[in-house]
């Protein structure tokens, strides 16, 4: 048992000594840097981005249209779905994959407004985080979101970020 004890602490040390000046890795909440060459985000440009795309949207006045959505909000992955709107509300959403019918949902399917709140929400969330990261892409057409993620640009930090992609979107009569 002494032997046990003594093993243990042996151990703690080590930890603790890990992240002194020797440049050992820091570990605690004060330990976290960005990662070597990490940019931070153009948020002007994002907003401006995002207005843009809300503006094409908008005229497009799409009603009836359907997607396909997969989401992944590290470290879970969510199944895909395949969403349907009409008239500007949400119809249904079915699972792309019928064996993952009793997954949960990914969160905000539904019509591209939800996609662009959760948009809007992200980027004043991360103008006030430090070493954040957020990319997002928009159809040039028609507006509506394509591709989002939303992370950190910590290190050492390897989940905490959500990402989804909007693809197979058509308009319907």
């Amino acid at each position: 048992m002494k032997r046990l004890a003594l093993l243990t602490a042996l151990a703690c040390i080590a930890c603790a000594e890990a992240g002194g000046a020797d440049g050992g890795i820091l570990v605690g909440p004060g330990a976290q840097a960005c990662a070597p060459g990490y940019m931070p985000p153009d948020f002007d440009r994002l907003d401006s981005e995002l207005q843009t795309a809300r503006l094409r949207w908008k005229l497009a006045n799409l009603q009836h249209y359907r997607y396909d959505f997969a989401r992944i909000a590290a470290p879970l992955r969510f199944p895909d779905v395949t969403v349907s709107v009409k008239g500007g509300k949400l119809q249904g959403v079915t699972f792309k994959n019928p064996a993952e019918a009793n997954a949960p949902a990914p969160l905000n399917t539904g019509p591209m407004e939800a996609l662009f709140l959760e948009v809007t929400r992200a980027l004043a969330y991360q103008k006030a985080q430090p070493c954040a990261d957020l990319r997002v892409t928009y159809d040039a057409k028609d507006g509506h979101p394509t591709t989002f993620y939303s992370g950190s640009g910590f290190s050492p930090f390897a989940d905490g970020n959500a990402e989804w992609r909007v693809t197979n979107f058509s308009a319907r009569p």
